[in-house]
């Protein structure tokens, strides 16, 4: 579950950028694909381990009954060391893939507050070619530079405008991640909010998690040595 929310998150994200005329990075896509196949991992295994069990004898079958019962509750992401090592670690790439796409997205939902309240300044746009890009369909945009401060940068606009002919853009506050796409309408100002605060909320959980698991991975530590200073005296 922690995979696919993972993967839904980065692949809601990229489509997002990609309807704003930037798409994702190739590295960006490649850690949607990688999700992806994380997810199928989990959801075959689960499978394969399922049907084992549904194929052992009555008399396995009730002696991992009792075993289960010893150890009641699913395994936590946040206890260390773990019983269920490979699950464990499965779940911590997820998680962790989930607090990188919540890094990325944090410029998103600064850029789109500013295009809402006005804040953001201006910048001409100089359109130099059409891009198609097919991620949930196919969109097409503009590819060109952004003139601000007397430097080009690379840009893109969501729609077709004409080629040559600059026009008025609004800038975005925070060139970075996923920030680094062109707003231009209100609804694309709150998709980007929407999007990148539902990724926020979902890395802040798993920095929730790694606060408990630091706390748990230091208990052992510190009853060793206390034990050890024990023996010692």
């Amino acid at each position: 579950m922690i995979s696919l929310f993972a993967f839904l998150l980065a692949a809601g994200a990229a489509g997002n950028a990609s309807s704003e005329g930037t798409p994702a990075p190739s590295w960006f896509a490649d850690i949607v694909i990688v999700l992806a196949a994380l997810t199928a991992v989990c959801i075959i295994a689960m499978a394969v381990d399922s049907a084992r069990l549904r194929r052992a004898a009555p008399g396995v079958r009730a002696k991992a009954a009792q075993l289960a019962a010893r150890h009641p509750g699913s395994p936590r992401a946040h206890h260390y060391p773990s019983r269920h090592k490979v699950i464990w670690v499965l779940r911590w790439i997820g998680m962790l893939l989930i607090l990188l796409v919540a890094v990325i997205s944090v410029p998103a939902p600064v850029d789109g507050v500013a295009y809402l309240v006005g804040a953001e300044g201006t910048a001409t746009f100089y359109p130099v070619s059409y891009q198609t890009t097919c991620q949930y369909g196919c969109d097409t945009g503009t590819d060109g530079y952004l003139e601000t401060g007397g430097a080009r940068i690379s840009a893109s606009w969501p729609d077709v405008v004409p080629l040559g002919r600059p026009l008025r853009v609004r800038e975005p506050v925070w060139r970075w991640g996923l920030g680094a796409a062109l707003i231009d309408s209100d609804g694309t100002a709150v998709i980007a909010i929407a999007v990148s605060l539902l990724i926020e909320v979902f890395g802040v959980l798993v920095m929730l998690q790694l606060v408990r698991l630091a706390r748990n991975w230091r208990r052992p530590r510190d009853r060793q040595t206390s034990n050890a200073y024990i023996r010692v005296a």
